[in-house]
């Protein structure tokens, strides 16, 4: 009999072989652990009582350490949830009808800044504040059609003019462009990269658009399909344009391109002088090969010209020297 007294630590489990055991009790005491499983005897939870910690018949089942946290956690999550949902909630709520606005006013901004000749873009109309009205708008494909969240946008072909617009930066989650078979104009923005970020195809073909080919372009990560031929593009191709790893198709056949086509990694991009037909001076692979630099030509010829000065005179003593021997 050890009760009421101030004993710690666990029970040892070898008090289990005590096979003549007919009275035990701890209780009273600060004993914590698993009560041994005694093979013969049976001792009542009166026998254990008052002890700081101690599980097991004929006290209370044993929960681990590791259980215990599981628990806490639980317990823990729960009051989170409970707490938090509210905020949570919100929140949620609050970016998805950001996200919903940042889409209609990206589509709202490109209506206002292209001319409609054709009437193609007569379903267009802001007034409806539904989810998911802009995805009946011709052309608009959404992610999802109860909410307005734009995933591509195709207008090949309507006859549009404008310039490139610059408000489709607040589709955020654009991966398709197709401007092709239009009027639109203009240089296309260095930063276009920062305006449809995630942009998988780009077509831009069949248009007027002018000047270099920006070099952000090569920033477009998952760009795999990039069409800009029969366009007025000037100037060389920007060699960044190599990095594109995803790339798969591309083209800028008829345009005012010169110098030479960059090295393009042919195992992940197949091409052909389709691609680039037509344009005044390019030259390179898969085109004829690029004629040596003007400018270096001239200092050849300068080069060779200021040796035949220097040397001409060594050249004339070394004859005489040899016809005398």
């Amino acid at each position: 009999m050890l009760q009421h007294n101030q004993f710690t630590g666990q029970l040892p489990p070898q008090l289990a072989s005590l096979q003549r055991l007919k009275q035990f009790s701890v209780a009273d005491n600060h004993l914590i652990g698993p009560v041994p499983k005694f093979n013969e005897a049976y001792f009542g939870s009166e026998s254990f009582a008052n002890n700081t910690d101690l599980c097991g018949l004929p006290m209370e089942f044993c929960i681990n350490p590791e259980e215990k946290v599981s628990r806490f956690g639980q317990m823990g999550a729960a009051i989170g949830a409970a707490i938090f949902a509210p905020v949570g909630a919100f929140l949620g709520w609050f970016f998805f009808n950001d996200a919903n606005e940042a889409n209609v006013n990206c589509l709202r901004n490109i209506y206002s800044g292209v001319k409609d000749p054709n009437g193609y873009l007569a379903s267009w109309v802001f007034g409806n504040q539904t989810a998911g009205f802009i995805c009946k708008f011709t052309g608009v494909t959404c992610w999802h059609d109860d909410e307005n969240r734009v995933l591509s946008i195709k207008l090949g072909g309507y006859g549009l003019e404008g310039e490139f617009p610059l408000g489709i930066k607040q589709c955020w989650d654009l991966t398709g462009l197709d401007l092709s078979r239009n009027n639109f104009s203009g240089v296309l923005p260095s930063n276009i990269a920062s305006l449809i970020p995630s942009v998988t195809i780009l077509d831009l073909s069949y248009n007027k658009f002018s000047g270099k080919i920006p070099a952000g372009l090569s920033n477009i990560t998952f760009l795999n399909t990039l069409m800009l031929q029969h366009n007025q593009f000037t100037g060389q191709l920007p060699p960044e344009l190599v990095s594109m790893q995803r790339l798969k198709q591309f083209s800028v056949a008829y345009n005012h391109l010169t110098g030479p086509i960059p090295k393009f990694n042919e195992e992940h991009l197949k091409i052909g002088v389709d691609d680039f037909a037509n344009n005044e001076g390019l030259c390179g692979r898969p085109m004829d090969a690029c004629e040596p630099d003007e400018d270096m030509i001239r200092f050849g010829k300068m080069g060779a010209a200021v040796g035949a000065v220097l040397f001409a005179p060594l050249v004339a003593y070394l004859r005489l020297v040899c016809h005398q021997w």
